[in-house]
């Protein structure tokens, strides 16, 4: 068995770099944050159409169960908006961790903007059970904040994001499960 004195690591953990000028280092960032540097991570996008039919018929299943326990009709709508919600906005800060683990800080930044879009409406929904139209409101207003900072973001890099079009169908299943 080695002497653990003995052992030298193989390389240094961390490489000392020359100090780079403001200017250079400037140049770096731009190159590395221009759109056109940009590569998209992969992951697959869901079929709109099936993904809608496929939450209305859990939102209905939850709903009901939600009934059954004692929930009030009201309250039981937007407790099932409320963990729609949650879940949305759980699934994009999950993703956020990833990519800023794996150092894909664009992807993270699309994701960061994703989650500032949704902002308030998990902790209005909250607030406000059993108001079908306050949380109609919250959840149509969060809707198109999303859609409106996915769009400049479309132009801004026009790799497309599939986690905000997954975000908008769930939003628009939530608002006309909402609706009925």
């Amino acid at each position: 068995m080695p002497d653990i004195r003995t052992l030298r690591p193989a390389r240094p953990l961390f490489q000392e770099h020359a100090p780079l000028s403001r200017e250079e280092a400037a140049r770096r960032r731009a190159m590395l944050l221009h759109p056109s540097n940009f590569k998209p991570s992969t992951s697959p996008g869901a079929d709109a159409g099936g993904m809608a039919e496929e939450l209305s018929s859990r939102f209905e299943c939850l709903h009901e169960d939600l009934v059954c326990r004692g929930f009030p009709d009201n309250e039981a709508r937007t407790e099932v908006a409320r963990i729609a919600a949650r879940e949305v906005w759980d699934g994009f800060a999950l993703q956020l961790r990833r990519h800023r683990a794996a150092g894909r800080q664009m992807d993270a930044n699309v994701l960061a903007v994703a989650l500032t879009s949704l902002q308030g409406m998990p902790l209005a929904l909250l607030r406000h059970q059993g108001d079908l139209a306050y949380a109609s409101r919250a959840v149509s207003t969060a809707l198109r904040r999303l859609q409106h900072n996915g769009g400049l973001l479309d132009r801004l890099h026009p790799h497309g994001s599939p986690a905000f079009k997954d975000a908008a169908v769930t939003l628009h299943s939530v608002e006309a499960f909402l609706r009925r």
